[in-house]
């Protein structure tokens, strides 16, 4: 009996793997069909930068109010599952709306709604895998890099479908991946979901806003995640600027996005090595050189060639950042943080990205949106160096 109990422990796990390793191809693959290829929607509606970016910072926008709401009601009621399927199915189904407008107007209102839904879907599903990781004594990078294979393959074939078929393709596979991934989330265990937590759905964000390593790794997140999701936004317009296509962006993603796997795959070693805190050092330092070398116009040829820096920046981050949160957090809290967390960096830190980034565009050219996005990134390191300082001074104090 002891023995069939332990095969029946090994399944169940082996079920919740495989669905999430599903979710986060398919949840990715949506996402990476939809976010950098819009541009191409909106300037074949005629919007301008400064119009694109207003849109693009409407997911920001929406999303420092609503994300935490989202984590909230995901820790004091402890139901992952429905809620990320709710989000999954209504950004589905208002992702088509985008194939029967055409005005700036109707855009600000569906994106608006799409938004809403969309902004508690990354988060959520991140909670559950964090949790599942912790279970399994596994790495988050190790399930976190099936999110950047998917969304890596998505960006190639829907730059593919948009030259065969134009810019509705790209809602269409978002709808069809979005889909997928609910499949898989049928198929994921109930356990744990179903213990109510007492108090007030308010408290937990007043707990986390008065640690001070978390307080600065927010602030940090604002200025250096902040220009790698704008970069999704602006990217696609900056690689024509200098000289690209359409299926050379599709291209160039699958590149960006493939690389983040085995980054996220060694994140684990180099965090246990070096700490956390170094290794998402390095990340941000990478990242804002990445920023500034982009300003610089280098050829197609060689920012295809240095496609490995996005896995060094974006993948280290990725997978420490939301570790991070995770052991600085208190458990019962952890949708709550994520929530914000992702808040400052894709809510506030986005927006402003965004919001200026399209000015400078109008303005300056779109080299100089790249250069604002390397300065926003060397600002977010003086709070992770912070952090960095009142680590080691507790080390050195507790010799």
């Amino acid at each position: 009996m002891p023995s069939l109990a332990t095969g029946e422990i090994r399944t169940e796990a082996k079920r919740s793997y495989m669905s999430i390793i599903g979710l986060y191809l398919f949840i990715y693959y949506g996402t990476g069909s939809f976010f950098p290829l819009m541009a191409q929607y909106y300037q074949s509606i005629g919007l301008s930068g400064t119009q694109i970016g207003t849109i693009s910072s409407i997911t920001p926008i929406i999303s420092i109010f609503a994300q935490p709401i989202w984590g909230m009601l995901c820790d004091k009621l402890r139901v992952r599952r429905p809620i990320l399927m709710l989000a999954l199915l209504a950004s589905s189904a208002i992702s088509l709306l985008f194939t029967q407008i055409s005005t700036f107007a109707w855009v600000v209102v569906v994106f608006s709604l799409f938004s809403l839904f969309q902004c508690a879907v990354i988060p959520i599903n991140d909670s559950i895998a964090l949790n599942f990781a912790k279970q399994q004594n596994m790495q988050f990078g190790n399930l976190r890099l099936w999110g950047s294979v998917g969304y890596a393959i998505a960006t190639l074939v829907t730059g593919y479908a948009i030259r065969s078929w134009g810019p509705h393709a790209i809602f269409f596979f978002f709808a069809a991946a979005t889909v997928l991934a609910i499949v898989f989330l049928r198929g994921m265990s109930d356990e744990g979901e179903n213990v109510r937590v007492n108090g007030s759905i308010f408290n937990g964000i007043g707990e986390l806003v008065r640690m001070p390593r978390f307080v600065l790794f927010l602030l940090g997140a604002f200025f250096i995640f902040g220009p790698i999701n704008a970069n999704n936004t602006w990217f696609s317009l900056y690689y024509e600027h200098i000289g690209g296509t359409v299926v050379g962006i599709g291209v160039a993603f699958l590149l960006f996005a493939g690389s983040e796997a085995p980054f996220m795959k060694v994140a684990g070693y180099f965090a246990r090595r070096w700490g956390l805190e170094t290794t998402i050092l390095i990340a941000a330092v990478a990242s804002g050189i990445r920023w500034f070398w982009y300003s610089t116009a280098p050829t197609t040829t060689m920012v295809i060639a240095m496609f490995f820096i996005q896995g060094l920046s974006v993948g280290f981050y990725l997978a420490t950042a939301a570790q991070f949160v995770r052991e600085n957090t208190p458990s019962s809290l952890q949708v709550t943080a994520l929530t914000l967390y992702s808040s400052m960096g894709l809510g506030l830190g986005s927006m402003f990205c965004n919001l200026v980034g399209g000015v400078i565009k109008d303005t300056y050219g779109i080299l100089h949106t790249y250069t604002f996005f390397g300065i926003a990134t060397m600002i977010g390191l003086v709070p992770l160096l912070l952090i960095k300082l009142r680590t080691k001074a507790k080390i050195t104090e507790m010799q």
